[in-house]
């Protein structure tokens, strides 16, 4: 998912829903611009119609709420979505945006959350489908986490600051009254290192960027060695280490990035809340997270029973039904 905020300064895209046409015209040309560039990087074939899908979805459901969450969510994980939308909601974030993954998605979270909810085409010429999608280390999983940082370039491209966060987790604390301002890029540590500033592994789950030519250069190098790893053996499929990679050659050169790693004691990784025993409401004046995140555990009863071993569950009483997959 994606949280979008305006920066100061925008041009074109600040403008209000009414006069969407005449910013439709003048994005065209930008439209011809971005085309060229992504094709002379030779970093994925786009269409014209694809990148004017993504400037709609930013006018009708970002720019005029000035900022939005985009959620990515498919019909075997939307008790997950659910959950997550439930602690979003808490915290006062009312503009976010579902993309469905498939019909039995769309059609259950158009009925529960109007308004809110837009067909996967709108952002993809092409979706990879199939259930290989949701299978960690599967070549779908691995297509689709290498476009990502074209995705999130595209964004920056348009002016916005991006949020990228991961569905499997409960956030429990506003990320932009935490992070620091100002800076290219700023993630979380899946590392047990002491120092969050030399990890070798930042997680992707939850990653910022500024639209600076630094921010976009880091994701134009995180989506080369992505590229790179899958077309060396098909059996390389982390995304995340393609990222770190990228980013530790940026951090080597002085001034080349501008970053932070928050600390693991608000953003701890999942291993490390299981390891603390962490139960939300009890004892948090010892450790108060600001967001439990899933991702040490594969596969969805996994992560729910890990969620709701952190008394982060938010369907326990089962008041939420959720439709099962087509067979």
């Amino acid at each position: 998912m994606l949280f979008l905020t305006a920066t100061d300064g925008r041009p074109v895209y600040s403008a209000m829903w009414g006069e969407q046409e005449e910013l439709q015209q003048e994005a065209a040309s930008f439209l011809q611009e971005r085309l060229a560039k992504v094709s002379a990087n030779n970093r994925i074939i786009l269409t014209q119609a694809f990148l004017g899908r993504i400037i709609y979805i930013l006018l009708r459901y970002v720019v005029i709420t000035e900022g939005g969450v985009i959620l990515q969510a498919s019909c075997g994980y939307l008790e997950l979505a659910v959950n997550w939308i439930t602690h979003v909601k808490a915290l006062g974030i009312t503009n976010w945006l579902t993309i469905a993954e498939d019909e039995t998605a769309l059609r259950f979270l158009e009925a529960r959350y109007p308004g809110h909810v837009v067909r996967r085409s709108a952002f993809f010429e092409e979706a990879v489908s199939g259930v290989g999608l949701y299978e960690w280390s599967s070549a779908s999983f691995a297509q689709a986490a290498c476009v990502r940082p074209v995705y999130l370039e595209m964004v920056l491209d348009l002016g916005y600051e991006v949020l990228w966060s991961d569905m499997d987790a409960a956030w429990l604390q506003p990320f932009f009254q935490l992070s620091p301002a100002g800076l290219d890029y700023v993630g979380v540590d899946d590392s047990d290192t002491e120092n969050e500033q030399e990890t070798d592994n930042a997680s992707t789950g939850l990653m910022y960027f500024r639209p600076t030519e630094r921010s976009q250069q880091l994701l134009l190098d995180w989506h080369a060695q992505c590229q790179d790893q899958i077309s060396i053996s098909n059996s390389i499929r982390n995304s995340q280490g393609a990222f770190n990679r990228a980013l530790s050659s940026a951090a080597a050169i002085p001034g080349r990035l501008n970053f932070n790693i928050m600390p693991k004691q608000l953003y701890p990784h999942g291993a490390l809340v299981e390891q603390l025993g962490y139960k939300h409401g009890e004892d948090e004046a010892a450790f108060d997270p600001a967001w439990v995140h899933a991702n040490h555990r594969v596969g969805h009863a996994e992560k729910k029973d890990f969620l709701r071993d952190s008394a982060v569950w938010a369907n326990d009483d089962g008041a939420i039904l959720v439709p099962l997959c087509p067979a």
